[in-house]
């Protein structure tokens, strides 16, 4: 999305930033003042009380953490990565422009930099390599990576071949309804299973029918509507870390805890991107 905007639009990566960042951080704020204010407090929830009452919910602060050695110097590691990822697709920007020509792309970048963090983390941090594929976060993430390439292949094919027809069917209507890109780009990233896959899905269509970037950019946001079904892993596992009961998938399936304060954030990050987008971007 990033190159595309820069080589299409001259918009950099920091202006993206400028936009993105500020618009997500918003709606996430908003989102949880509403939750809070709405939502039912531990003390009214039935299946908290009855798991209080039996005993199977720790109190915060009753248990002694124990912090494994190595356990600071990893999140430091991590996010150290993470600031040298943003400074390296800065620094290639071209309306920065201090790296020209530079050797790997930004995506290659990532994936280069985290996995060799990664290692860095096992090797300084006294982590027991063996233990790593036992913990319930790699297989969360192993089986998002299947599903990912599995249904993220397919659907990319699928737009591609069919792409003169989409944009047939689709150009006057999101040209004359910008934001119904959003819409579009949450159904799809419901069904695609990917924030990169929906991108390059979805986002290749609005630039063949010459979209005006504001649009494109604050619709972004649409494309991390993975949790309309409760099927991904990191929301199973929010479920499951959740021992007081109050995250819950539903007996209908569409019912659970991560529906609504989804919904509304997303779509206020939408709206804020717009405005921001505004300011932002010329």
């Amino acid at each position: 999305m990033s190159g595309e905007m820069e080589a299409r639009y001259g918009i950099g990566y920091l202006e993206l930033l400028a936009v993105w960042i500020p618009s997500s951080l918003l709606a996430v704020i908003v989102t949880s003042l509403l939750a809070n204010h709405f939502g039912k407090p531990l003390d009214q929830d039935e299946e908290y009380q009855r798991r209080l009452a039996a005993g199977e919910v720790s109190l915060r602060g009753t248990q002694e953490r124990v912090i494994k050695p190595g356990a600071r110097r990893s999140v430091a590691l991590f996010v150290g990565a993470v600031v040298i990822v943003m400074l390296y697709a800065t620094a290639i920007s071209e309306s920065v422009g201090l790296i020209r020509n530079p050797a790997i792309d930004r995506n290659s970048a990532i994936i280069g930099i985290m996995l060799s963090v990664a290692v860095l983390i096992l090797v300084t941090c006294k982590v027991d390599a063996n233990e790593v594929v036992l913990m319930p976060t790699f297989r969360a993430g192993m089986s998002a990576a299947v599903c990912v390439l599995g249904v993220a292949w397919l659907g990319t094919v699928f737009v591609k071949g069919h792409m003169g027809q989409i944009e047939a069917l689709a150009g006057g209507i999101l040209t004359a309804h910008p934001w119904l890109l959003a819409v579009v780009a949450f159904f799809a990233a419901a069904l695609l299973y990917s924030q990169a896959a929906t991108a390059k899905a979805i986002m290749p269509i609005a630039f063949a029918l010459g979209m005006a970037p504001v649009s494109m950019v604050a619709s972004f946001a649409a494309v991390s509507a993975l949790f309309i079904l409760p099927t991904y892993p990191t929301l199973i596992a929010a479920v499951a870390m959740d021992d007081t009961g109050s995250t819950k998938i539903g007996k209908y399936v569409f019912n659970h805890s991560f529906l609504l304060p989804g919904v509304i954030m997303i779509a206020l990050a939408v709206a804020f991107g717009f405005g921001l987008g505004e300011l932002v971007i010329h």
